[in-house]
C-alpha cells in the first residue's frame, strides 16, 4: 500500500487531482501544484520505493497500477518528470478513470538522442559513485536560477529527502525511466490515448514537444520560459496559468 497525503479542496464537485512526483522525490515535490489549486481535492502518493512507501516494481506500468489502486473513482492525473510518465501510462490504460492528464516536464517518452545519451551517462555515474551525491547534484542541476527564500528552503528540504533514497532504488528506477522511452512505453501510451493530455516542458525539455503533439491528436503542449526541470518550483505561476486554460478548454475545470 502506498503512503498518501490527502488534501481537501474548498470547491466540492471539482475533479480531484492525483499528483505524482518524480525520480527519487516524494509527495512534497508536488506541494507547489497542490497549493496553486486549493479548490480541488488532491491525492499525493509516495510512489513505490520513494518517501514512506515500501519498495516495489520500478517499472512505469507497475507504478501506474499501484497508484490506480488507491486513486479516486475519476480524477485528473498531474505528474512531474517520472510522475509524468506514470500519468501518461494511467491516461492510456484507464480512460474510464482518468479524465485527463498534465505532464510537467515529463521524463523520457520520445526523448532526443542527446537526452538519451545524458541519461546513459547518469546511469553510469550512479553505478560508479555514491548514489546520494549523484541524486543531489542532479536535483540542484535542474534549476536555471535562484529560487525565492521560501521556495529555496522547500527545495533544499526535498533535495535532502531525495539523497536518502536507497541506492538500489535510485539505480533501478533510473533504468526503468530510460526503458519506458520510445516504442516500448511512451509511444505506445501516446497511440492509445483517448483522453486530453497537456505537456508542459521546461526551457530545454528531454522530449521534443512537437514530437509529442504529432504523436496524438489528444496532446496539447506548452513551454515555460527561463525554467529548468523543476518547473513547479521555478515557474509555478506560468504552469498554473497553462493548466487552468487547458482545464477550461477541455471542460475539466
Amino acid at each position: 500500500m502506498l503512503a498518501c497525503e490527502r488534501r481537501r479542496g474548498d470547491a466540492p464537485g471539482r475533479l480531484p487531482f492525483l499528483l505524482l512526483h518524480g525520480w527519487c522525490c516524494d509527495r512534497t515535490a508536488m506541494h507547489p501544484v497542490a497549493a496553486a489549486f486549493p479548490e480541488r481535492d488532491g491525492l499525493l502518493p509516495d510512489l513505490a520505493g520513494h518517501g514512506a512507501s515500501p519498495p516495489g516494481d520500478p517499472a512505469i506500468a507497475a507504478h501506474a497500477r499501484a497508484v490506480l489502486a488507491c486513486a479516486p473513482p475519476r480524477f485528473v492525473a498531474v505528474g512531474h518528470s517520472m510522475g509524468g510518465q506514470v500519468a501518461l501510462a494511467l491516461a492510456a490504460a484507464a480512460p474510464d478513470r482518468v479524465a485527463g492528464a498534465v505532464l510537467l516536464d515529463p521524463a523520457h517518452i520520445l526523448a532526443t538522442d542527446r537526452a538519451l545519451s545524458a541519461g546513459a551517462s547518469l546511469a553510469a555515474k550512479l553505478d560508479r559513485f555514491p548514489a546520494a551525491e549523484i541524486v543531489a547534484a542532479f536535483a540542484r542541476g535542474m534549476l536555471v536560477g535562484p529560487l525565492p527564500p521560501a521556495g529555496a528552503a522547500a527545495f533544499e528540504a526535498l533535495v535532502a529527502r531525495m539523497a536518502r533514497t536507497p541506492a538500489d532504488v535510485a539505480r533501478a528506477q533510473w533504468q526503468a525511466i530510460l526503458a519506458w522511452n520510445g516504442a516500448g512505453g511512451g509511444a505506445a501510451a501516446l497511440a492509445a490515448l483517448a483522453r486530453p493530455v497537456l505537456v508542459i516542458g521546461c526551457d530545454r525539455p528531454v522530449n521534443r514537444l512537437a514530437d509529442l503533439g504529432r504523436a496524438s491528436p489528444h496532446v496539447a503542449t506548452g513551454q515555460v520560459a527561463l525554467s529548468g526541470h523543476m518547473v513547479q518550483f521555478e515557474a509555478m505561476p506560468q504552469v498554473e496559468a497553462m493548466i487552468r486554460h487547458w482545464l477550461h478548454r477541455t471542460g475539466l475545470e
